[in-house]
């Protein structure tokens, strides 16, 4: 397995590059700043390697906050100095640091940089379970990455493949058996005192408790341990607020420093600490952990302190946390403890212990436990006067969530809407005619015809939502209480704020496939202008990151996604927000497949295949199956093309899921390349029927960068919105045309859009068609020298195979044949530049001048 090197490459390249240039301008120093483990001393020592590089006399004082004897700094030399946020600099040092230096605050590392930080120091890229296991220990902490990494790889749980260093077990299995040391990050205690209970010194045994309790705020470890060594903890970052159901509670960083303060904590203090959080005031929300100990070691002792509505709000944070076990159990213990508890309640209890299951893959007891829910549910119907009766909402919010889990339960065993549209509909039964929840289950209407992938069908749905209804809606059944009745005729409630996001996200995805790309962003626009007056966790959810990756890259291209990377940093260090380690990598096949990097789309949709074929979320198997199966096409992979094909349509309702229409078309996409354009072209217009035009484009776009006819022929009549598809429109166009000029204009706006495969395509066909020495054919040969493109793409554009040798006769300079041997070797236009030390554009004009004099193309 490959070994944590010591030769480092520099992190935050350009913080250091901004800081190097700062102190280079103003001769003045800088002090960085992070808490422990951040990298601070590291990132000091490469702004001082940036310094001497530049002639700059440096002097280094790391780690100040802990130096000894005072230092003397030398005449003329800048200083750089690290030390750990919020501790004090010894006396001596203040005021020279204050003096001479500017504060530079560092943060940890994000999970690309994280990434990108282990993949430098192994020398090889990460499988994303690994990714995912170094992540969820250390989110972003550079000394947490580097020991979880040396943990893991000490126990054999990593090996390195052909293309990647993998985790040999799942991401849970590997993070329970991780051990550090929490001094590594802890140190000595800044607090009052020297040693404090169970021999711990004060903030030790404050962040130990933070630890076992996970959900307490800030006031309530102050009432416990003091407001200085809480306020001494927060300013070290040792613990972070976060957002949890509304409140702000505190979580240790990094999160193996919490699980390793967990594994050494002996039973009498976790006794200690559980016992003292259950008796604080108002502690919100409950944590999970420790109302299961209290209902299941001491239920008699905490019988006042943990009753039915505490047990239900830990069931929920349970299940909000993704500990599904936990949420399951507490459901269990509830019911030996003899809670007492309303209908709703046991009908709310046993909805959240039957989505655990069913999170849990345990379907069947899933089953059981939603109809235990429902059955509660009617117990619950008579009229009580208050919040539980039918209409009140405790009732409808539990409905509307067990008819949401029965539907998704529905839809995950059939493959399809088919049985449970039944159950929403029949669910209006359950509610009163005019009541708000029917807008409510006419959403879910529209989301499980999405979840379908018929967008044609949901977005006439989403239409007729605020229609005006008579009674009940057709086929609704007859409600609870025919006595409130309302003859008159309704209008659908609007509905709620929560709802409205979800809705308008999912309905953004259905504009895309339907060709509507710039109604789509302007969807996604309005919901990013709501956000700013609601928390950022009420919105920034799957369905919403989803659309918007999809919306923008299918629209709007490479370049533009890149501009919106800003929602997906922000969630990073989210955990209420929750994207499967799998779908991350089929995001990033993705956006590597638009730009035409076919050696990373292969690697990230292979991962992305072998993580979600084992950890899931099993509804995008299809997905991940169709995604490598083009990408290894495009790549001239022919037999694996074939192997994944059928292995797809060996899934049974493969297409039936919100990436459905992509699956057909990446589907369409394989047989283009296998040359089975029939096939294909009986997808795509398959696609146009159902009306999802946008997903017709892109299931042609095989087609039409080999300028098939008919392929071209369809496309270009297509009516359809948003920069990607109106290039691949207009592009279509093109081609039928064998307009040279056309083409070269679609091979520039795509390689704007950050669609280089395209662009060399398009630019190819208008070599071909352009006359040899023309200023066309001068224009495509000079786009296709400058635009890069890693990996061959086989029979799509011409471009790929070997490189062409120069013909006997033609006579090339030394630098032109040393480039020209490099082009052979098959290095891009930057490495050749690093290699001869060249400037890139400098390589582009030998690389011209080598096809003036050849006639012919290198790389083609």
């Amino acid at each position: 397995m490959p070994a944590w090197k010591k030769a480092r490459a520099v992190l935050r390249a350009d913080t250091v590059a901004r800081a190097v240039a700062l102190c280079v301008d103003t001769r003045r120093g800088v002090l960085v700043v992070g808490p422990p483990g951040a990298g601070a001393s590291r990132c000091a020592a490469d702004i001082a390697a940036g310094l001497r590089a530049a002639g700059i006399p440096v002097s280094v004082w790391d780690d100040l906050d802990r130096a000894g004897a005072h230092r003397a700094l030398p005449d003329g030399a800048v200083l750089v100095a690290s030390a750990r946020v919020g501790a004090a600099l010894p006396p001596g040092y203040r005021e020279v640091v204050s003096a001479r230096t500017t504060r530079l605050p560092l943060r940890n590392l994000t999970r690309g940089q994280s990434e990108a930080a282990v993949s430098a120091a192994v020398g090889a890229p990460l499988s994303a379970r690994l990714v995912e296991a170094l992540w969820a220990c250390s989110h972003g902490n550079l000394t947490a990455l580097r020991a979880v990494y040396d943990d893991l790889a000490t126990r054999g749980l990593t090996r390195r493949t052909c293309d990647r260093v993998e985790l040999t077990v799942d991401p849970a299995t590997a993070i329970a058996g991780v051990a550090v040391d929490p001094q590594l990050w802890i140190g000595a205690s800044t607090g009052p005192g020297v040693v404090g209970p169970d021999g711990l010194d004060p903030v030790t045994d404050a962040l130990t408790t933070v630890a076992l309790a996970r959900r307490i705020r800030i006031q309530d470890l102050e009432r416990l341990h003091g407001c200085e060594v809480a306020s001494d903890l927060v300013a070290r970052a040792l613990v972070a607020e976060a957002q949890h159901n509304g409140a702000q509670v505190l979580v240790v960083q990094p999160p193996v420093l919490a699980a390793a303060l967990r594994a050494g904590a002996d039973h009498r203090r976790r006794r200690d600490a559980y016992d003292a959080v259950l008796a604080l005031p108002g502690i919100v929300p409950p944590d999970p952990t420790i109302v299961l100990w209290a209902l299941s070691e001491a239920p008699a002792t905490h019988a006042g302190r943990v009753d039915a509505p505490a047990a239900l709000a830990a069931a929920r944070a349970a299940l909000d946390a993704h500990d599904y076990r936990t949420g399951v159990e507490l459901s269990v213990a509830a019911q030996r403890a003899g809670l007492e508890m309303t209908p709703l309640q046991q009908a709310e209890l046993a909805l959240v212990a039957g989505s655990c299951l069913r999170l849990l893959d345990r379907v069947q007891e899933a089953a059981v436990m939603f109809e235990r829910s429902l059955e509660c549910l009617r117990a619950a119907a008579g009229p009580r006067g208050d919040d539980d009766e039918p209409g009140g909402p405790d009732f409808t919010s539990v409905l509307i969530d067990n008819v949401t889990a029965r539907a998704d339960l529905a839809h995950y065993r059939d493959r399809g809407p088919e049985n449970s549209l039944p159950l929403i509909e029949a669910a209006h039964g359950l509610l009163t005619p005019g009541h708000p929840a029917h807008s409510v289950l006419d959403a879910l209407t529209v989301v499980h015809l999405s979840y379908a992938g018929r967008y044609r069908e949901a977005a006439r749905a989403h239409a007729e939502l605020g229609a005006p209804q008579t009674d009940a809606a057709p086929g609704h059944p007859a409600p609870l209480h025919p006595a409130s009745l309302h003859p008159a005729p309704l209008r659908s409630a609007p509905l709620s704020a929560e709802w409205e996001r979800r809705l308008e996200a999912i309905h953004a995805l259905a504009l895309d496939a339907l060709g509507q790309s710039d109604a789509a962003i302007a969807v996604l626009r309005r919901l990013a202008r709501q956000s700013r007056t609601v928390d950022h966790h009420a919105w920034a959810s799957e369905e919403y990151l989803a659309a918007l990756l999809y919306v923008v890259l299918h629209g709007f291209g490479v370049n533009a996604l890149f501009a919106e990377l800003a929602p997906f940093v922000a969630v990073e260090q989210d955990d209420s927000v929750r994207v499967d380690h799998g779908m991350r990598r089929v995001a990033d096949a993705e956006i590597a497949l638009a730009a035409g990097d076919l050696p990373s789309a292969v690697s990230a949709a292979s991962d992305a295949l072998d993580t979600i074929a084992v950890d899931g979320p099993e509804d995008f198997l299809p997905r991940a199956i169709s995604l490598y199966a083009l990408v290894a096409a495009l790549s001239g992979q022919t037999a694996t093309a074939q192997e994944q094909l059928r292995r797809l349509r060996a899934v049974h309702g493969y297409a039936n899921s919100p990436v459905g229409p992509e699956i057909r078309g990446a589907e369409a996409g394989v047989l283009f390349c296998l040359g089975r354009s029939e096939e294909a072209l009986g997808i795509v217009r398959s696609l146009v029927d159902d009306g999802l035009l946008g997903s017709a484009v892109r299931a042609a776009l095989a087609g039409v960068l080999t300028a098939d006819p008919e392929s071209c022929r369809i496309v270009a009549e297509l009516e359809v919105s948003g920069d990607v598809p109106v290039l691949v429109r207009d592009l279509a166009a093109a081609n039928l045309a064998d307009n040279p000029r056309r083409l070269i204009d679609a091979a520039q706006r795509a390689r704007g859009h950050g669609l280089l495969m395209v662009a060399a395509a398009a630019a190819d066909r208008a070599r071909t068609l352009a006359t040899p020495g023309s200023q066309h054919h001068t224009l495509a040969e000079r786009m296709l020298a400058t635009t890069e493109i890693s990996g061959s793409l086989a029979g799509l554009t011409g471009l790929g195979g070997p490189a062409r040798r120069v013909p006997p006769g033609v006579t090339l300079t030394r630098r032109e044949s040393q480039v020209a041997e490099l082009v052979g070797q098959g290095l891009t236009n930057a490495e050749i530049a690093d290699e001869l030390h060249l400037s890139k554009r400098t390589v582009e004009g030998h690389l011209n001048r080598i096809y003036t004099k050849t006639g012919t193309r290198l790389r083609g």
